[in-house]
């Protein structure tokens, strides 16, 4: 009983700095007009409006900075070349981003201004 208790603690430990290592992984939020933005288990960020994906992009957390790249090809999405550097920052359950470097405008634009809340 003792092992299992010890093992359950390390177990729970764990997950709690990779949470915060990336508090981020594996979150859903929601924005105006029905946005929902997945960020998944692994390193995808996917944009859905009515059930229907918009775009995906790849992202990286190191503290309070993420780098997004868009790696699916629409309307909705810069040259996937082009890498952008955001801070966000959670407040309760409020997610904001502020632009640090991006040269797709159209991108920095629309990220700068997402408040997405936490589902």
């Amino acid at each position: 009983m003792k092992k299992i208790f010890t093992v359950a603690v390390v177990v729970i430990i764990s997950s709690a700095f990779i949470k915060m290592d990336n508090p981020l992984k594996n979150t859903k939020w929601t924005g105006e007009n029905g946005l929902i933005v997945f960020f998944t288990a692994s390193d995808t960020v996917k944009l859905m409006a009515d059930d229907e994906l918009i775009t995906a992009a790849q992202y990286k957390v190191k503290d309070s900075l993420l780098t997004w790249r868009d790696f699916m090809v629409s309307d909705a999405t810069c040259d996937t070349s082009i890498r952008g550097t955001y801070s966000y920052r959670i407040k309760e359950d409020v997610l904001t981003f502020r632009v640090i470097s991006d040269r797709c405008e159209d991108r920095a634009n629309v990220i700068q201004t997402l408040v997405l809340i936490r589902k």
